[in-house]
């Protein structure tokens, strides 16, 4: 027997925006029906608010663990990192003492910038980065980046090279930012080169004022570069390394201050990231 015959009422069923289905009697009015669907949408609208704020809470509480984590950890780190340099300045180390002693230093640095990557990637994700910017030497900040990713360059038997067009003087943007960024892209360029290659690093500016900054490296092509800055959207089976959390920050930094970069295998060999910025702030 057909239920409406049997209850005597006649029902309409209506969508949600959330697409629920809302069902309510074909005799009411319209004014009826909205007032059902508003009641609806109020209640999933306080479902989304409370998860909202759970949200929040776990974001105030992860950075207050990596806050403290960073605390703890860069004591004990700067003190490891301080007595192995102690150590290998000691001319009456054997070789075999040397290599470990190195080795603890290596890792501590490792760890160091580990470290800083994840605090600096929470900051970022929570809203807590603030742009200062100012003018200066585009020439001296490059400088500076090469010289930070010489020891790992070295190590690597890799060398860098840097050329800034003479056009290219002050520029004006967050100085900081800028200068991680180009170090963290030139670190992992220098991790793509195999031994005895060299990564080059040029700059250039456009007559719109446009910053160009190309990170050339002689490393192997990588078939998912529209993936390196979405680790989600890459392979589930590979986890991004350290150098390449690096660019993934980078990016992000260069986002804050108005820039963009883009990734390009070259032929036979290598891969290039250009990184595009304004010169200086667009007026207005």
């Amino acid at each position: 027997m057909d239920e409406r015959a049997s209850t005597g009422v006649d029902r309409q069923t209506t969508n949600t925006p959330e697409g629920t289905a809302v069902s309510a009697p074909a005799d009411e009015s319209p004014h009826q029906r909205v007032e059902v669907l508003i009641d609806e949408l109020r209640k999933r609208t306080a479902e989304l608010e409370e998860a909202n704020r759970e949200l929040r809470r776990v974001s105030h509480y992860r950075s207050l663990f990596l806050a403290r984590m960073s605390h703890e950890l860069r004591t004990p780190l700067t003190s490891i990192l301080g007595f192995s340099e102690i150590l290998l300045d000691q001319e009456e180390l054997t070789e075999t003492q040397r290599r470990f002693c190195q080795k603890v230093q290596d890792s501590g640095f490792q760890l160091q910038a580990s470290l800083n990557q994840l605090v600096d990637l929470s900051r970022i994700e929570a809203g807590h980065t603030e742009v200062f910017v100012q003018e200066f030497s585009l020439r001296e900040a490059l400088r500076e980046s090469c010289a930070a990713a010489a020891r790992m360059a070295q190590k690597q038997q890799v060398k860098i090279d840097y050329e800034v067009a003479p056009e290219v003087t002050t520029i004006v943007t967050d100085q900081g930012k800028l200068r991680q960024t180009l170090f963290n892209f030139i670190a992992w360029a220098v991790s793509r080169s195999p031994a005895g290659e060299a990564v080059d690093v040029t700059a250039d500016i456009d007559g719109q004022g446009m910053l160009w900054i190309r990170v050339i490296d002689n490393g192997e092509a990588r078939a998912d570069t529209a993936n390196i800055f979405d680790p989600e959207h890459g392979s589930p089976a590979r986890e991004p390394n350290i150098n390449e959390l690096g660019i993934i920050i980078g990016r992000k930094l260069l986002e804050l201050i108005g820039g963009k970069v883009s990734l390009e295998n070259l032929v036979p060999r290598g891969l290039a990231a250009t990184i595009q910025i304004p010169a200086r702030p667009s007026k207005g």
